[in-house]
């Protein structure tokens, strides 16, 4: 299902957005192999001011709401699901304040294919919230370390957003309203110096551009929000002339920790396909502790191999929107996954892909919709899911020696939950999940700079 073209889809965004950085760095790379140095040594310091132009790519995620305002139809809710590619044009301009601090502008644009169309639970009616464009215009205030930037981003938002209420499964209309929405974006991110003028960033916003109009049928999308992971390359202008990247030996073990918000993507459906779906998009924070060894195989490449372990707070229920008895729960505890990683070496920083497998502990719980009068039970399955987690991020030293922050995006697919029983209404969800992760590791191998 989804789960599988994701999967395609972030590796194919990963792997344009990461490895394409190779071409703008490679003349700066070290030649051999550097030794490992004895102690650790100060970060040079880099010079941000000017300004930029970029490319982006990453991955965009519906977490969009509707309901009837009236109130007639019940107290449900539509919870819109989705994923899909991101990509555009970035330009700005950095002012660096004496020595670490940098305030800057950033404008960006970009295409954003949100696309998920389903058919609610009872009675069928179909329903989507599309989006063609996204765009930006933030101001960001980050602190340097050497040659990286840690920053928060924060402004102004615009989303082309067409709404859908399809009524032709009954014989009736289907009605739309495309228009552009505006409203606001916070985030963070890291970018860190590639050699010469190239720099590369992650970077994750929270977009929320507010309320549309209400449709004929009741139905209005009243809360149109969006999290958006891009990964890119910027070019900044000028001649100033920049410290060398000081070459880094990965090789040794890392512990730390790592944390950060949680999206799920969950749709719920009856296994014999008989009624449409309940889905569930509901936000949380993850928090725990990661280990793991890099091997350097080139003064280019990187492997290394990882796991981690955390608390996985998502607990949230969607009522069904015309049918407000169905209702579909998930409460996650915790999740694990242990993962490969392949990372390009950029001086300090380390552009990586990483991919394995995940396991989510979680309870579902439903609650169904007889055609009989009578209350129906809420019924409920805790089970721990296994599955596969693909992504990427940018690792790069803190202002600590010895120390390294992280910028990382997990997308995983941890399959479905146990069939549950209602009232003689049987359901079963299907669960995927957004990581927007940061974390601080410390490298324990001697010398490490």
């Amino acid at each position: 299902m989804r789960a599988g073209r994701l999967v395609t889809s972030v590796v194919l965004i990963a792997s344009g957005s990461a490895f394409g950085l190779m071409a703008a760095s490679a003349a700066d790379a070290p030649a051999k192999m550097p030794a490992r140095p004895a102690a650790v040594a100060a970060l040079a310091s880099f010079d941000w001011t000017g300004f930029y132009l970029g490319v982006y790519a990453g991955v965009g995620v519906q977490r969009s709401h509707g309901k009837d305002p009236t109130g007639r139809t019940g107290p449900g809710e539509i919870e819109f699901i989705g994923q899909g590619f991101t990509g555009g044009g970035t330009a700005g301009y950095n002012y660096q304040i004496y020595p670490n601090w940098v305030l800057g502008l950033e404008g960006d644009f970009g295409y954003l294919g949100l696309d998920h169309a389903f058919r609610d639970y009872f009675p069928d009616q179909r329903f989507n919230s599309e989006t063609s464009w996204i765009a930006t215009v933030r101001g960001r205030v980050g602190y340097t370390s050497g040659p990286s930037l840690t920053y928060v981003t924060a402004g102004a938002a615009w989303v082309h957003v067409k709404d859908v209420n399809d009524f032709t499964v009954f014989g009736g209309p289907r009605f739309t309203s495309s228009r552009t929405d505006g409203g606001f974006a916070v985030g963070t991110g890291i970018e860190t110096r590639l050699g010469g003028n190239w720099t590369a960033k992650a970077e994750h916003l929270y977009v929320d551009v507010g309320d549309g109009p209400r449709l004929p049928g009741l139905l209005q999308v009243d809360k149109h929000r969006y999290e958006v992971m891009k990964f890119g390359v910027n070019y900044l202008f000028g001649n100033k002339p920049q410290a060398p990247l000081v070459p880094h030996n990965w090789t040794g073990a890392y512990a730390g920790l790592v944390g950060g918000s949680a999206v799920t993507s969950t749709e719920g459906s009856d296994p014999s396909g008989a009624l449409g779906v309940i889905n569930n998009n509901g936000t949380g924070f993850t928090l725990g502790g990661i280990a793991g060894y890099n091997w350097q195989l080139s003064p280019l490449w990187v492997v290394g191999a990882e796991g981690d372990f955390s608390w996985f707070g998502l607990d949230h229920r969607s009522v069904d929107y015309f049918d407000s008895p169905a209702s579909l729960g998930v409460d996650t505890s915790w999740l694990a996954t242990a993962r490969l990683r392949i990372g390009y070496s950029a001086g300090p920083a380390l552009l990586y892909l990483t991919g394995g497998v995940a396991w989510v502990n979680l309870r579902d719980s439903f609650r169904g919709s007889p055609d009989i009068p009578g209350p129906s039970p809420l019924v409920s399955s805790t089970k721990t899911l296994s599955g596969v987690t693909v992504g990427g991020g940018i690792e790069a030293p803190f202002f600590i020696p010895g120390w390294m922050s992280r910028t990382e995006y997990l997308f995983v697919s941890a399959g479905k939950g146990s069939t549950m029983s209602s009232a003689g209404d049987l359901f079963r969800a299907d669960h995927d999940f957004h990581l927007f992760r940061f974390a601080l590791v410390y490298n324990f191998a001697a010398g490490w700079n």
